[in-house]
């Protein structure tokens, strides 16, 4: 019975987390669900019996959060093998593991040696250490879960927590990890402070801990209040046109209708801008747009659309012209010159400039693993294998460099007067009397825009304005479009930088640096939108400068604290109490043999 209950608290904390992230019933989250959601998964470890159950409720409680909040991973074609039953496993053993660590202090005298020792008793018995170590290990636990090749940064507290922007403005000093450790504090102390109160036990150590929490959650808001509402004045502006096209990339056979939707829509855009005064500067298209292979396909679209061929449509606006599409790289093994060149393809972002040349391309750097990515996948073994199970035999090869394009744009408080921009360096710029800025975009691709190992190094790298390109429409999910949102809004708080993402089906909008909503469209809708992005003067924040120095220090004290307990356990517990096991094992047998030798006397 005492087993059912600790799952039930299980499951439970991870329907609570669940109705936390965005949802189909709250497509921005429900902050408060989330805030209080590691309760009662702190009770079921505290009250597990021994490692395996911890294993169990931690594996329960992740695998739940993970496959009620990302169901609609199954939709991703014939990949849902991988997408949502890999990952779930994945995600439930890494939660499992983490429970035995968490569950590590709780383990009472009768269960465990470790707690034997004197030393170490008061040590794991003070309620103010338990809970900076679990919102400590929990913190870690994000962290793991969100980065590397397995990266998933979905089912995280802190991506529930869009709704609070006192809050998320913490992700400027500390990354999102800030967030989890003050969350999971306060539910630790909750639960602490509830124990000792029925048990009559002292609330010394937990009232400390929580007035340590409330001066850091006070001085959270404060601060953040004053980030989010202090006002801020744009150094730049882009203006920009985002075309939303909303078609199925699983029934897509060519890219003809595609680019027709986005003519279309463009030119609604421009036609308005130019009755305003106003010339577009960038047009942008989602991730996929295109499906020719470049450089190659270049000439191909010289003749494709019939209505209007791509490049004279870029021709005829004048406006460069960023889209996602694919390109294409031989690669001759050095080894055997004479064998067969290796094709690679990449997802990637590319620029059009205003005379329809080609500019360049940024290569997705993160791709979806054993989706996108196929580990082995050159070994024709486990190529065979994919081939019969998922029916493809190759993947997107990773990005190999940085890569930024330099845009004309507008001074914010010296218009430009109206004329046609031209990125192409070789050409010079008209004479006007009104000054000319150059803006320099960093274009991560869908996924990029997760994580901060590839985001840091584009804005550390001189990125003034990210601009993403996405195709997530494959979901079919409202509560998909938004909780790729809410983790991308983190990445214009982390370094003040306005992020535009322009999406298939949803959800394109232009990010500020505070995350707040400037500009977007509706989910699952043909659309489009012009509008004049911000782009603020570079500022180096805390985070940015320093990276995840939260979930690295959690780590270092972790391990510390790790040495310890292994010292204790074997110094003064483990060695002496088996040698006197050994010790009396010893003297019980001499006492039988001189019993038999007296017997035999």
């Amino acid at each position: 019975m005492a087993l059912i209950l600790q799952v039930f608290y299980s499951v439970f904390s991870g329907l609570l987390l669940t109705l936390g992230i965005p949802n189909e019933l709250f497509l921005l989250g429900s902050p408060f669900y989330a805030f209080i959601s590691i309760i009662p998964y702190y009770i079921a470890i505290k009250n597990a019996r021994n490692y395996k159950q911890a294993f169990l409720l931690g594996f329960i409680q992740t695998i739940t959060t993970h496959l009620c909040s990302s169901f609609w991973l199954a939709f991703f074609k014939d990949f849902a093998i991988f997408t949502l039953g890999a990952s779930a496993l994945a995600t439930g053993c890494i939660g499992g593991i983490m429970a035995l660590f968490i569950y590590l202090p709780f383990s009472r005298t009768d269960r465990h040696p470790l707690t034997k020792n004197a030393l170490l008793r008061p040590f794991f018995d003070d309620s103010a250490f338990r809970i900076l170590y679990v919102a400590g290990l929990y913190t870690l636990y994000e962290w793991v879960k969100s980065s590397g090749f397995i990266g998933y940064p979905w089912g995280t507290i802190s991506s529930a927590m869009y709704r609070w922007h006192s809050f998320t403005q913490l992700a400027a000093i500390t990354g999102t990890y800030g967030i989890t450790f003050l969350t999971v504090m306060f539910d630790c102390i909750v639960v602490e402070a509830a124990q000792n109160y029925v048990e009559k036990q002292s609330l010394f150590s937990t009232l400390n801990a929580a007035k340590v929490f409330a001066i850091l959650f006070g001085i959270t808001l404060l601060w953040g209040n004053y980030e989010y509402n202090k006002p801020r004045t744009p150094d730049k502006t882009l203006t920009t046109v985002m075309v939303q096209q909303n078609f199925n990339p699983w029934n897509v056979v060519d890219d003809d209708e595609i680019i027709e939707i986005s003519e279309k829509q463009s030119q609604k855009r421009i036609n308005e801008l130019k009755m305003l005064g106003k010339e577009p500067q960038l047009i942008v298209w989602s991730e996929g747009s295109l499906m020719g292979s470049f450089p190659n396909a270049y000439d191909h679209y010289n003749w494709i659309p019939d209505s209007e061929p791509l490049l004279d449509f870029i021709r005829k606006n004048k406006t460069p012209l960023l889209t996602g599409g694919i390109y294409r790289k031989k690669f001759t093994d050095e080894k055997n010159p004479e064998t067969e060149p290796i094709l690679k393809y990449y997802n990637i972002a590319m620029l059009f400039d205003s005379q329809a040349n080609f500019r360049g391309y940024y290569g997705k750097l993160h791709l979806v693993p054993f989706a996108e990515s196929i580990p082995g996948i050159d070994n024709p073994i486990i190529r065979t294998i994919f081939k019969k199970v998922v029916g493809i035999s190759a993947g997107w090869t990773q990005g190999e460099q940085l890569t930024y394009f330099e845009l004309p744009c507008s001074y914010y408080d010296k218009p430009t007067t109206p004329r046609v921009s031209n990125i192409d360096i070789s050409v010079p710029y008209e004479e006007t009397d009104s000054p000319q800025a150059l803006v320099r975009i960093a274009t991560p691709v869908c996924f990029d825009d997760s994580f901060t190992d590839v985001m840091r190094p584009l804005f550390l790298n001189g990125a003034e304005l990210f601009v993403n390109l996405t195709d997530d429409s494959w979901s079919l999910k409202k509560s998909s479009e938004f909780q790729h949102f809410c983790i991308a809004s983190y990445r214009a708080i982390e370094y003040r930088t306005t992020l535009v993402r322009s999406t298939n089906a949803g959800y394109s909008v232009v990010v500020s640096p505070t995350g707040e909503v400037l500009a977007d469209q509706p989910l699952f809708e043909e659309s489009s939108i012009s509008y004049d992005v911000p782009v603020y003067k570079r500022v180096i924040t805390p985070y940015a400068r320093f990276g995840n120095w939260l979930p690295y220090t959690c780590l270092v004290l972790f391990i510390l604290t790790a040495i310890r307990m292994f010292e204790q356990f074997v110094m003064y517990d483990y060695i002496p109490s088996e040698r006197k096991k050994q010790l009396k094992i010893k003297k019980s047998g001499k006492s039988k043999k001189n019993k038999n030798h007296k017997h035999k006397k």
